[in-house]
């Protein structure tokens, strides 16, 4: 029964995906965007810049309820729906960084609609895992549920989110695939799943339903399982990039990346300016030389003075100078129409400068290790 549901779930896709064959879909060519490259489209390109759209909100409850105020569309919808027509309407935006797991992409999608522009000129990305079961069936499931929430029938790059589900959380539904079943310690095998999950992913893109595919939060064993396997690579990791987790794992990660034309797609590029996320002392109460919010770091608001930017566009400068393309999240159409102007109204950071922003104090993680900040580095198991 459940080989018949994928498969009449893979012959929707299909068909969804040879109706759009023939339409005009933008490759995102500009001065700015970066090719894609392995599993994906010929001649695609992803825009250097994206809004996050996770989270817009304080009340955070997972598996099933929406993060912003309850079940969607009541209450949640409405800042997503604000954000996703700001960025696309007001701001001039392009790409959209969506997951399932944000629980609020039908109100993406309501933003999309109420901006009026024209779906073949928006670069979706969305991803599926990890608050879902992971699995083929599954992952074919998740690509069609997230088809019909944002109202298209393609994406521009789809992402597995993170390389595996938690072990014994018991809120996510039981997978259909053996090695990603959570319950069965005689047949779960976290790296057969990572794999089975990806076959899936290549399947879609070779059906034309994903544009692209790549992953999130994978680090560089991860990502050798998928050359091992002798599987066509991803076109892009997602992980959390900014200066004070560069060279602790990231700068690594981005040679390892580059080497294997893997794009590094950088989330939280300014930390996440909404919380205190870095610890100001360590264990044993000396100063680690961080700022609790990297908008506040001595050293950037120098130089954001210097360029005559703000700290946030020369921390995306930053990023973009290095190859990593950014997508901080805001709900301000200010602050959109800032972030768009890096590119808009070009800088180049002097190389000097630049040194000193990559030798910015790091986090260690010590203090939580499970922070997804530190979740991803190219040298954790």
């Amino acid at each position: 029964m459940k080989l018949q549901t994928a498969y009449c779930i893979f012959a929707y896709l299909f068909l969804c995906s040879q109706a759009t064959i023939v339409s005009t879909r933008s490759k995102f060519v500009d001065t700015s965007s970066f090719p894609l490259h392995n599993a994906a489209e010929a001649g695609l390109n992803l825009p250097a810049i994206g809004v996050g759209t996770g989270f817009y909100g304080s009340n955070l409850v997972p598996y099933g309820e929406y993060p912003e105020c309850g079940a969607e569309p009541v209450g949640c919808g409405n800042n997503t729906q604000r954000a996703v027509y700001t960025w696309l309407n007001k701001a001039k935006g392009v790409r959209l960084d969506c997951a399932n797991s944000y629980y609020n992409q039908r109100s993406v999608g309501l933003g999309i609609e109420q901006s009026g522009v024209n779906r073949s000129q928006i670069f979706i990305l969305s991803k599926v895992g990890p608050s879902f079961p992971l699995g083929y069936n599954e992952t074919i499931q998740q690509t069609s549920d997230i088809l019909q929430d944002l109202k298209t029938d393609y994406i521009d790059l789809m992402l597995v989110h993170w390389p595996y589900v938690t072990p014994g959380e018991t809120k996510i539904p039981i997978s259909s695939d053996p090695f990603c079943n959570l319950t069965s310690s005689a047949t779960y095998d976290e790296k057969k799943c990572r794999l089975s999950t990806w076959s899936a992913m290549v399947m879609l893109y070779k059906r034309g339903v994903l544009r692209s595919i790549g992953v999130s939060n994978y680090n560089t064993t991860h990502l050798q399982e998928i050359i091992d396997a002798g599987l066509p690579l991803p076109t892009a990791n997602q992980v959390s990039f900014n200066p004070y987790n560069y060279r602790t794992g990231r700068a690594d990660l981005l040679e390892f990346c580059r080497n294997h034309q893997i794009l590094l797609i950088g989330y939280s590029p300014l930390g996440v300016p909404d919380v205190h996320q870095f610890p100001t002392e360590d264990k044993a109460r000396q100063s680690t030389g961080m700022s609790s919010t990297l908008l506040e770091d001595p050293v950037i608001v120098s130089l954001a003075n210097q360029y005559k930017r703000s700290p946030a566009q020369l921390l995306i400068r930053w990023a973009h100078q290095l190859g990593v393309p950014t997508n901080p999240r805001s709900m301000s159409e200010d602050h959109m129409k800032e972030n768009l102007a890096v590119f808009w109204n070009p800088f180049t950071i002097g190389g000097d400068d630049m040194v000193r922003i990559n030798n910015l104090a790091q986090d260690t993680c010590d203090a939580d290790p499970d922070w997804y900040e530190c979740v991803g580095n190219g040298n954790l198991p």
